[in-house]
């Protein structure tokens, strides 16, 4: 089967509404006790580049609940678990 005679895979569109689920979902697995210790810096990382992002991508005085600084510190140890999946 050629690659002309595959399916083309449609491409998958995110909201901003799925990225504020995704850090909701964060906080309610953290509180829960869902992460270990030490996946927590790799996480919280991540979770914080997702809220930045919904902070400077939400329109106009629609700031996403419980939004941060843009300018809060997002350093993670590189040795720490899932480090290497965050930029």
């Amino acid at each position: 089967m050629s690659d002309q005679e595959q399916p083309q895979q449609e491409p998958v569109n995110l909201s901003l509404q799925d990225i504020a689920t995704v850090v909701q979902l964060i906080d309610v697995v953290s509180r829960r006790g869902g992460i270990e210790g030490r996946e927590l810096a790799g996480i919280g990382m991540l979770r914080n580049k997702f809220e930045v992002f919904l902070n400077q991508n939400a329109p106009q005085g629609e700031a996403p609940e419980g939004n941060m600084p843009v300018d809060a510190p997002a350093a993670v140890p590189e040795d720490a678990p899932l480090a290497d999946k965050v930029q």
